[in-house]
């Protein structure tokens, strides 16, 4: 059964060791969780192989808004998680967690867009079509060397996916 992306993006993300994941590929490599998440689902629900051009296309479309609004909103919570004064205490604690809302909001707005861009359905499975979706979207931010450790991160988000 097709399922909405983001209800797809909720289970995925609640899986164990997926948030690190994700962490671990954005910070490398600056990549878009989005877009992992994204190529993810294709593999998983639409049981679709995304080209590199689709996987380029997808990420042309949200490269503006990823990279003047979601980018944004997230420097400016971690900034918030340490300074500048009179960060962190209580009162910009809170406003940091409002932050946090703005930036999944952010994200999910980001993710209707990609899921409007999605191919069609079709009757591919398994790990390997989540995995080769993935690589392409990482292949124009870790070029033809996967490093071990994004690629181990990579594994955890096909499994993860492969298994919902």
């Amino acid at each position: 059964m097709d399922r909405p992306l983001w209800d797809f993006t909720l289970e995925l993300y609640g899986t164990p060791g997926i948030p690190d994941a994700c962490l671990t590929i954005q910070d490398r490599h600056q990549a878009d969780v989005t877009l992992l998440i994204f190529a993810a689902w294709v593999g998983a629900v639409r049981r679709t192989r995304l080209t590199p051009e689709q996987a380029q296309s997808a990420a042309a479309a949200v490269a503006d808004w990823h990279a003047e609004i979601v980018r944004p909103l997230r420097a400016v919570r971690r900034r918030m998680k340490t300074g500048p004064r009179p960060a962190p205490d209580a009162g910009t604690e809170a406003l940091r967690d409002k932050l946090k809302a703005v930036e999944i909001g952010a994200e999910k707005i980001e993710l209707l867009l990609l899921e409007s861009l999605a191919p069609p359905p079709d009757d591919l499975s398994g790990a390997p079509v989540i995995r080769d979706n993935l690589v392409h979207v990482l292949a124009p931010k870790t070029g033809p060397d996967m490093p071990d450790e994004t690629a181990a991160a990579l594994e955890v988000l096909v499994q993860a996916a492969a298994g919902l």
